[in-house]
């Protein structure tokens, strides 16, 4: 009972360390992950999808005042790092979460990024063209048109939509412009995404060594 005392303070003083690295490590870009979880709706009334998509976004860019900024000066090093989009059955499970995923399509990063949005010094929306299109071929197949739709995401402020096109090689854009013979559409809802920072491989290492500290200064307390 009599060491802990000497555990709380030995923690306190870890935990000291552990900041103190993370403040003198240079923060030059913070890595922010978008989720967006909706149903698809009409045509495909059993389809779900939920899409990620991760981004560096350099500190000088974060700085600015809250607005929307073209992804050049202080933003001109902003990354679109990885994208993705699952598919689930959301007539079985309405829940993304919980309901498993059928099939996950991992997008082409060299979608054109027409600019971000900045509120409180964090990201906020993210402006994309139309990521490079995917077919079904797997476990959701049934429920996305059976190989006959090709899919598109598109980012846009602080939501997504999901377009689908048929002929699969039709452009994402007949959705907005009319293309004869072809049928195209957005997905129902348009969700709002949750952006949120993710720690770097750099910080778990600053995180790892505050934990060796701690380790270290109990040690020491013990002896």
């Amino acid at each position: 009972m009599s060491r802990s005392p000497i555990i709380k303070s030995s923690f306190c003083a870890a935990v000291a360390v552990a900041a103190a690295l993370l403040v003198a490590a240079p923060a030059q870009a913070t890595v922010y992950r978008g989720s967006y979880d909706p149903s698809y709706g009409a045509p495909f009334p059993d389809l779900g999808w939920k899409a990620t998509a991760t981004f560096e976004v350099p500190t000088t860019c974060l700085s600015q005042p809250d607005g929307n900024y073209a992804v050049a000066g202080n933003c001109a090093a902003f990354t679109l790092l990885s994208a993705e989009v699952d598919f689930y059955n959301s007539t079985i499970d309405s829940n993304p979460q919980t309901s498993p995923v059928l099939e996950s399509f991992m997008l082409n990063t060299s979608v054109f990024v027409n600019g971000v949005t900045i509120a409180g010094g964090k990201l906020a929306g993210v402006d994309t063209g139309f990521f490079s299109y995917f077919v079904p071929v797997g476990g959701s197949l049934l429920i996305a048109g059976n190989g006959a739709d090709s899919f598109s995401l598109i980012l846009f402020g602080s939501s997504a939509q999901l377009v689908y096109a048929n002929p699969v090689t039709t452009s994402p854009i007949c959705a907005s412009i009319p293309i004869p013979h072809t049928s195209c559409g957005f997905s129902a809802e348009a969700p709002v995404g949750v952006f949120a920072p993710i720690p770097e491989p750099e910080t778990y290492a600053l995180m790892l060594a505050g934990l060796g500290a701690l380790g270290f200064v109990v040690r020491r307390r013990r002896q």
